[in-house]
């Protein structure tokens, strides 16, 4: 396992990614091609989700918890909210408005975003707002943002029915992270982020050939106490 720590966009938010993440990355695509229960668990993400295996999880976090703390200046436990296998189903066109745009996960700064790749297809890109400049969207920026966007979609019209992969009338692209075979990319969920697919994207629901990563969500809790 080897890492690096970036330092993204003007905010210079903290970017940790890990190369071989995990030590039998393979196995786990195993797990996720056994699940037979995949679903849509999230209106914001572009196709269908499974639990992630528990042992995974919690050694996943586990073996990166330390490194995870320091990165993002975290005081004490880091408690696992959600972990998922996650496949990307969604044709471009089929895309709802707030597909087509970057995201965040949750305005909470204590919130981090685990995205494991387990395959090369595509990667993930953060942005900024070009109107407001806001690259995290905390809770006293939260209502301007949405505001301002909502604002700027009414003047200019909904975005294009595709994937955001770069720069756009709203957004600024402030880096790109290829989906590399067993990288982890971990980040605050509050930055704006956007899941980039390859040109000719065609949707794959099978794990061992479609894009599928692992996403875990965590949350730092004061000791003792719960969330």
């Amino acid at each position: 396992m080897q890492y690096r720590i970036d330092h993204v966009g003007r905010a210079r938010a903290p970017v940790l990614v890990v190369e071989n993440a995990w030590p039998d990355p393979q196995q786990l695509i195993e797990a996720a091609a056994a699940r037979s229960d995949y679903s849509v668990r999230s209106l914001y993400y572009p196709g269908v989700r499974s639990s992630a295996p528990p042992d995974y999880v919690r050694g996943s976090v586990a073996m990166l918890q330390d490194l995870i703390r320091s990165t993002f200046d975290l005081a004490g436990e880091l408690a696992i909210t959600d972990s998922t296998f996650s496949l990307v189903l969604t044709p471009p066109q089929k895309l709802v408005p707030f597909q087509r745009v970057p995201h965040f996960d949750s305005a909470d700064p204590n919130r981090i975003a685990v995205l494991h790749y387990l395959s090369d297809r595509g990667g993930t890109s953060f942005y900024r707002h070009r109107k407001s400049g806001i690259e995290i969207v905390t809770a006293d920026l939260q209502e301007r943002y949405m505001r301002l966007v909502n604002t700027e979609v009414n003047t200019i019209g909904m975005p294009p029915a595709e994937y955001v992969d770069g720069d756009t009338p709203l957004f600024e692209r402030t880096a790109r992270y290829d989906a590399v075979f067993n990288r982890m990319l971990i980040y605050r969920g509050c930055m704006l982020h956007s899941v980039n697919v390859p040109p000719g994207f065609v949707p794959d629901a099978n794990p061992r050939t479609g894009r599928l990563t692992v996403n875990t969500f965590l949350a730092a809790v004061p000791s003792g106490a719960s969330l």
